[in-house]
């Protein structure tokens, strides 16, 4: 509920009050205690004592009085005048320090908002970091003017933004307020993490206009707030850091989602479950900006419109003027129809929106010379993709939640539909665009081809530029320098000679001028978040799109081809002038550094290596050497490129799987000589990512079994050399750390994870005390989170010592960041045992001839003599033992495996295998629920994890002391208070009786009720000789049984005892666009549903006492000693609603037939047998002709019997035996036997009163066309009761 707010808040009034340690309460009252001097929780300094307590609120300061009960307290008074929710106000009381970030607002903002309408903005921080909020927080006032510029103006009074310690997500967003966390703080000489710093920043201050002031109106709203608030904040930094960063990374994200949006929610159905962890809010905020994004360009596209930045001005002024202040998905979608006019929204939204999955195009294309058109076949193959992929141990925890609370995946959409645009460069250089409908799976189209040239040779108009004396390729030159000039360097032949370059060779350029066009790009306006295989376009179109193509993703789909080559020197080539060439992006450089690895192998002769030593040389080192320059960060995109040709190096293999060793020399040298001091930047960053290069080339590309083999002879010792010496660099500068601490610790973390992948992958021993002096509290949370996570990654969760520390600390650590670092981790560890990631499939034990140890299923066979071998003796005589493996346990081995690291089922059951019997493991966790210091949130996520580990106990027995009573009280919340009474027992417990056992089968499902009365036969019982009762004699059953009186009482039905119908899901409305939730294709299938007798309503039954006198007990059984007779026969209502029982006719039926004389009382024993109804009514039974019928009744046919009459209400004094009848129902319900004598005993055996099912007397009997199901039979045993019986039972 949104509503204005009065917020009071009293707090302490300096640090000093507020850390001041409160003095015990005395032990006796009256009593003083003198305290010599004051005692703080935290040392303090005086003039830390007297630093102002600073409270920071949603709203408005109203009021701030000093406190009059207490003098070191005071009390600080909001006002939020605007409506908000209530999650949406938020506050922070600390030391702060207050910045002004409006003296960072430029004088053309100040100009174009007006005198006055400029939004104070300030910022709080911890003392002695107010330099690094200055510098994080710098664009931050102009991103406030951006926004009400463009979008509308900004909903509070001013802006505020705090930033403290120990806050789980780097953000909250509050109303007029954001919570940052001191994470996100860095100094002037850090430039790695700015960039993605300022976006978080940015998105809070977005947030204020969509989240904050603009709410989502369902849960599955929450789509349109997130999506809204991170595309403005993409929209504000490209103004920032410019288009092609913004193209660039919006590529990157849509490839991203691609591979992750599978079998996973729609973002409709998203909104939901955003609760169960950050993984579900990190989908939605990958997936519903770049949704958006496309919205937005088909939008601008269809109507030529602004596309969805006036649909944010719209939203924004209703929010501001008719308080219209909740978006939904329906009316979104309405508002973006009624202000752009575009009407075929419908598709879009079911298909990205309440879909879910993105389209994989297969594309191919033929020119046509006849018909002078391009034919291109588009198919989409999203719906053939395997169903199953190899289960991530980061994403292990989504899964395990998601299988607990039940989310499941929606269908996968086998056809995407919209419009695409298809450009096609042709012969002359002319690119022509083509605006097609995709409507189906697989369609064809045909694209018209304009030019009559031949294709331009680029080789030749190069040689004409160079020949003409043209100017510096790196130039800016005009559209003719536009077209050809991006990776033009590197032209002259001693150039080529000097760096390994090759051209095209003579028949692949006699091919590319008989091309009809230079390349084809299919959604060249990025309409389409989509997977594109383009397998029929040539190697060469790609090269000519990377080198002419000047949108930046038209270069980075070249670059994505040329990533997945095979080695060749051609490639090679275009791989290093795209490096070289300065007027790319530095995206597409640092893509082209590092496929230059994948040809730096001995197909090509290591030509891409000594590509990658040209071009370091050329950029960072002094000429004509290797030695490196002092750093000098001040062009961004150079240090970019320089960390990619670092890790290029580092993943150069040989043959033998090595990194070889130019390659590991030249990363050890650079390291050893970096030289930082004369720069401005911090060289942090690059240190680390030499010294995980360092890492990265002493890993071989397969596990080594030994000590660290580089291919060398033995006598070669520069392989253990160098890696001797990169563990001194590892360690050389872990310890300075220690002295000069690095940014967040990064040297430390860096060595940390180092020397965990070199355990992995056995180049090193295995030390655990590496990291295990990292644990304690009084290091670094980054460190302690490291070493934690580096020993459960080596698989020492196993270890009961460790698992208890890591969920001791992950319980009880006062940082609820690091408590939900340390929990992810243990899921990691969690999930390495389910998928068996320590263990391998066990093969087969080998074919051998000699001695063997024959187990599991082996046949052993025996030689020609039957004699066993000695030891020592070979193979192959009379007397070998021949071991026959079997085929079948090594295919088992690989499919359990394949089963608990492909599927989340077989990885749960591996899990509780492994898991379940561990009692240490068990306290520890329980322990860990118990802890008063978690949350509720995290006491949920420990309690999933025992979900799937452990089987829930859902019973408590109590054992109570008698021989006092007990008195239970339920005090709410599922607590029972249990209280012993003072008053005694005084009568012994005596041994229960003997009862009436009923022994049923299992009951049959019902049929389904049919509205159609029929008349059923009357019960009767069967004349069959009887059968000893089905009984299964148990070693736990018990000659005596507890028995008590009960009276079984059906449930009121109103609808003749049927079951009652299931009521039907509302179906959405046609105008709505929200569907049900989605059935079809869930990840784990949800359980069938199958019809059972457990369906029907319960009977329930009252436990009755009474007093008796002797008198009444002797009623009491003369009453059960008597036999329940029928009532008379009431006359026949002429109503068409009387009781569908069956009556005897008033006329005489056509076929012999006698009235019922008097009834008699039934037989004590079944002794005829009991014959069932006809299947076929028709055949026995027919009906007289309408003439015939007297009061709508139609006789008995025939053929039957006596007539039989219904069982009046009214109880009679005396009942009347039964006619024979030739049939019988199978469902007729069980009469009450005759009472029953003991033998022995003079007084009658007290038998269960048995009623038919709830409703069975007034539930319509089923149509006669439909077939009768049988009834559920039972049999009633006897068993000798005491004579006291009545006596207790009463």
């Amino acid at each position: 509920m949104r509503c204005s707010w009065n917020i009071s808040i009293r707090c302490s009034r300096t640090l000093g009050d507020a850390l001041k340690r409160r003095p015990p309460p005395p032990r006796r009252p009256h009593t003083f205690i003198k305290t010599l001097h004051e005692e703080y929780d935290v040392p303090l300094s005086e003039d830390d004592k007297l630093l102002e307590m600073t409270v920071v609120c949603s709203g408005e300061l109203t009021n701030e009085v000093t406190d009059l009960e207490d003098s070191s307290k005071k009390i600080v008074s909001f006002h939020v005048e605007k409506l908000v929710a209530p999650q949406h106000i938020g506050f922070a009381i600390g030391p702060f320090e207050q910045v002004d970030l409006s003296e960072f607002r430029e004088v053309e903002d100040d100009d174009k908002l007006g005198q006055g309408q400029a939004i104070p903005i300030w910022a709080y921080c911890l003392p002695g970091r107010s330099g690094q909020v200055r510098h994080a927080c710098a664009p931050l006032a102009h991103t406030v003017d951006y926004f009400t510029l463009s979008f509308g103006t900004y909903p509070f009074l001013d802006y505020r933004i705090v930033f403290v310690d120990d806050q789980i997500h780097d953000t909250e967003h509050a109303a007029s307020l954001t919570l940052c966390s001191n994470r996100l703080l860095f100094p002037e000489t850090i430039i790695d993490p700015e960039v993605e710093v300022v976006r978080t920043l940015v998105h809070g201050i977005a947030s204020q206009w969509i989240g904050v002031g603009i709410t989502p109106a369902q849960p599955h709203d929450r789509w349109i707030t997130i999506g809204l608030s991170h595309y403005i904040t993409g929209t504000f930094m490209k103004t920032l850091c410019g288009n092609n960063e913004y193209a660039f990374r919006q590529k990157t994200l849509s490839d991203q989602l691609v591979d992750l949006d599978f079998q996973r929610p729609s973002l409709y159905a998203l909104g939901e479950v955003l609760n169960l962890g950050t993984f579900e809010y990190e989908f939605m905020k990958l997936k519903a900006p770049l949704v958006m994004f496309i919205l937005d360009r088909r939008l601008i596209k269809a109507t030529g419109s602004v596309g969805l930045t006036r649909i944010l001005q719209k939203i924004v002024l209703l929010a501001n003027t008719a308080s219209e202040t909740t978006l939904s998905t329906d009316g979104f979608r309405k508002l973006c129809e009624k202000i752009t006019k575009y009407r075929q929204l419908d598709t879009f939204w079911n298909q990205w929106i309440l879909g879910s999955g993105c389209p994989r195009f297969v594309i191919s294309q033929k020119f046509n010379k006849k018909r002078l058109c391009v034919e291109l076949s588009i198919a989409q193959k999203q719906d053939t993709m395997p169903t199953q992929r190899d289960l991530q141990k980061e994403s292990f925890l989504r899964e395990v939640k998601e299988e607990v609370h039940l989310v499941y995946a929606s269908e996968v959409q086998p056809v995407f539909t919209g419009p695409m645009t298809i450009r096609i460069h042709e012969a002359d250089g002319t690119p022509y665009e083509h605006i097609v409908e995709i409507r189906e799976a697989t369609q064809k189209i045909d694209i018209p081809y304009n030019t009559k040239y031949k294709r331009l040779k680029r080789s030749r108009k190069q040689k004409e530029r160079l020949n003409a004396g043209a100017a510096d390729p790196n130039a800016e030159g005009g559209e003719d320098s536009l077209l050809y000039c991006l990776g033009d360097v590197l032209q002259r032949d001693e150039e080529k000679d000097e760096w390994g370059l090759r051209d095209w060779d003579a028949d692949t350029e006699t091919k590319m001028d008989l091309e009809s066009y230079e390349w084809i790009r299919v959604d060249a306006d990025f309409e389409w978040l989509c997977e594109k295989q383009f397998s029929g376009m040539a190697s060469y179109m790609y090269v000519s799109q990377l080198q002419q193509d000047k949108d930046v993703v038209a270069q980075q789909e070249s670059m994505l081809y040329l990533q997945g080559v095979p080695p060749h020197p051609l490639v090679s080539t275009f791989l290093t002038r795209t490096m070289m060439d300065t007027r790319y992006f530095h995206g597409i450089r640092t893509m082209a550094a590092l496929a230059l690895k994948t040809h730096a192998s001995s197909a090509t002769a290591f030509v891409g290596m000594n590509q990658l030593e040209k071009a370091y040389s050329e950029f960072f080192c002094y000429p004509g050497s290797m030695t490196p320059q002092p750093n000098d960060f001040s062009d961004k995109r150079a240090y970019k490129v320089e960390m990619a040709i670092i890790k290029s190096f580092s993943m150069i293999r040989d043959s033998y799987g090595n990194c070889p060793k130019k390659a590991r020399t030249i990363l050890l040298d650079i390291l050893r000589f970096n030289e930082n001091s004369n720069n401005q930047f911090s060289d942090n960053f690059k240190i680390t990512t030499l010294l995980s290069a360092l890492t990265e080339s002493l890993i071989p590309k397969k596990d080594a079994t030994n000590l660290l083999d580089m291919g060398d002879d033995e006598e070669d010792h520069e392989p253990m050399e160098y890696r001797k010496a990169v563990i001194d660099e590892l360690d050389r500068y872990r310890r300075n750390d220690e002295w000069i601490e690095s940014y967040h610790n990064c040297f430390t973390v860096t060595v940390l994870d180092c020397k965990q992948r070199l355990m992995k992958a056995k180049v090193i021993p295995l030390d655990a005390l590496e990291f295990a002096l990292y644990l304690h509290d009084g290091n670094s949370e980054y460190v302690r989170i490291k070493a934690f996570a580096a020993l459960i990654e080596l698989g020492f969760l196993t270890n009961n010592s460790i698992a208890c520390l890591l969920l001791n600390a992950a319980s009880t650590d006062p940082s609820p960041h690091v408590r939900r670092h340390l929990f992810e981790v243990f899921c990691v560890g969690v999930a390495a045992i389910a998928f068996g990631h320590d263990k391998k499939a066990e093969p087969a034990a080998p074919k051998t001839n000699g001695v063997a140890v024959v187990n599991g299923d082996n046949d052993v066979v025996m030689g020609n003599s039957g004699a066993p071998v000695p030891d020592g003796m070979e193979g192959g005589g009379d007397g070998a033992l021949i071991i026959e493996e079997d085929s079948t346990r090594e295919a088992e081995a690989r499919a359990a495996f394949i089963a608990r690291t492909r599927t989340l089922e077989g990885a749960l059951a591996a899990l509780k295998v492994e898991l379940m019997d561990n009692e240490v493991l068990k306290e520890a966790i329980w322990k860990a629920v118990k802890s008063p210091v978690i949350g509720f949130a995290e006491q949920l996520d420990i309690l999933d994890i025992c979900q799937v580990i452990y089987t829930a106990v859902e019973s408590l027995t109590i054992k109570l002391l008698y021989p006092r009573y007990w008195v239970v009280t339920h005090v709410g919340k599922g607590k029972l208070v249990f209280t012993q009474k003072d008053k005694i027992r005084t009568k012994p417990f005596t041994q229960p009786p003997n009862a009436t056992l009923v022994v049923e089968p299992p009951q049959a499902p019902l049929p389904l009720p049919t509205p159609a009365p029929v008349m059923v036969p009357m019960a009767i019982p069967k004349p069959t000789q009887p059968k000893p009762p089905l009984i299964k004699q148990t070693q736990n059953m018990k000659p005596a049984q507890n028995f008590r009186l009960t009276f079984n009482n059906p449930p009121p039905s109103t609808t003749g005892g049927s079951l009652p119908p299931t009521p039907k899901p509302a179906t959405p409305s046609t105008e709505s666009m929200a569907p049900p939730p989605p059935k079809a294709a869930p990840k784990r299938p949800a359980p069938e549903r199958t019809p059972s007798s457990d369906d029907r309503p319960k009977k329930r039954s009252k436990v009755v006492k009474m007093q008796l006198s002797q008198e009444g007990l002797q009623r009491a059984m003369q009453i059960q000693r008597q036999p329940p007779n029928p009532a008379p026969v009431r006359s026949k209502s002429s109503t068409k609603s009387a009781s569908p029982g069956p009556r005897p006719s008033p006329q005489q039926s056509p076929g012999p037939k006698a009235f019922p004389g008097h009834r008699h009382a039934l037989p004590t024993g079944t002794s005829a047998p009991r014959t069932a109804l006809p299947s076929n009514p028709a055949v026995n039974r027919t009906p007289l002709p309408p003439s015939s019928t007297i009061n709508g009744r139609t006789p008995l046919p025939q053929n039957s019997g006596a007539p039989r009459t219904a069982l009046p209400p009214a109880p009679p004094t005396q009942r009347h035996p039964l006619p024979p009848s030739p049939a019988a129902s199978n469902h007729s319900l069980s009469t009450s036997p005759a009472p029953l004598h003991l033998a022995g005993h003079g007084t009658p055996t007290v038998l269960k009163f048995r009623k038919p099912l709830p409703g069975a007397a007034s539930r319509p009997a089923p149509h006669p066309a439909t077939p009768i199901p049988a009834e559920k039979r039972s049999r009633i045993v006897k068993f000798k009761v005491p004579r006291d019986v009545l006596r207790k039972m009463v």
